[in-house]
């Protein structure tokens, strides 16, 4: 039997490298404790599918005050007034499937441009018949208007244009840009002793507002469309990774 796909088994594998546990946000299996324990903790919480796609089904909670609480779906926000009330809100509302599983994370305050959060998809690959990883690709997506994922994307930028958009300190844009891609590599490398076939990840990785490099999510099927769009040869090398 195959090593589950799932995002709670993939953050306990990269958890297992310490060089990778520093970047990874402090992650729950949902149950009614664990949800209440870290909206406690964190006062911000992301929910999330293990199996879910292109952002789909992902929860932002918010604590307003000790009685307030608010969901962000997409672009709709709902207001609930009982923290003991959230996970069977969230239960009857929107976990469609009884068998999914859903994680819980704590808020990372992604770096933003005009207001709208930004993340970073690094592209990494190797060639047939080999073991040498190489970073194929990257840019930043933002955030669609009033959207806490990046999935719907308002715009694509190279990442240096995007750290330069921001606020993050301009001075550190060569040592982030140098992080982003030597927290992919690990992360492949990692991830490749229990999925020993596979030649490609999609890692989205965030930046906070400090400039600190967050993981994110390591895509096993990573879309590739979204390069051509930068014009920079990043697509074209992609594809002939791919061909091997």
């Amino acid at each position: 039997m195959g090593v589950s796909f799932g995002k709670w088994t993939k953050h306990k594998l990269m958890s297992k490298d310490e060089r990778l546990s520093s970047y990874l946000p402090d992650t729950q299996y949902l149950t009614k404790s664990s949800l209440n324990i870290m909206l406690e903790k964190y006062n911000q919480i992301m929910v999330k599918p293990c199996f879910g796609f292109q952002g789909r089904g992902i929860i932002q909670l918010s604590s307003l005050s000790d009685e307030v609480f608010v969901l962000h779906i997409e672009r709709s926000k709902t207001f609930i007034n009982v923290k003991e009330n959230i996970y069977d809100y969230l239960k009857e509302n929107h976990f469609p499937r009884k068998r999914q599983r859903y994680i819980v994370q704590q808020f990372i305050p992604l770096a933003t441009i005009n207001n709208n959060p930004f993340d970073v998809r690094v592209m990494v690959q190797r060639k047939k018949d080999s073991l040498e990883w190489v970073v194929t690709g990257k840019l930043a997506k933002v955030a669609a208007n009033n959207f806490v994922v990046t999935n719907v994307a308002k715009a694509l930028l190279p990442v240096e244009v995007a750290i330069e958009k921001s606020l993050v300190n301009n001075e550190k844009i060569k040592d982030i840009v140098a992080e982003l891609e030597e927290v992919s590599l690990l992360i492949a490398q990692q991830l490749t002793k229990s999925y020993t076939n596979k030649r490609v990840y999609g890692i989205d990785l965030g930046i906070d507002t400090e400039g600190k490099v967050w993981i994110i999510e390591a895509n096993l099927r990573p879309a590739v469309s979204m390069f051509k769009l930068l014009n920079d040869g990043s697509y074209e090398t992609i594809k002939s990774y791919k061909k091997g």
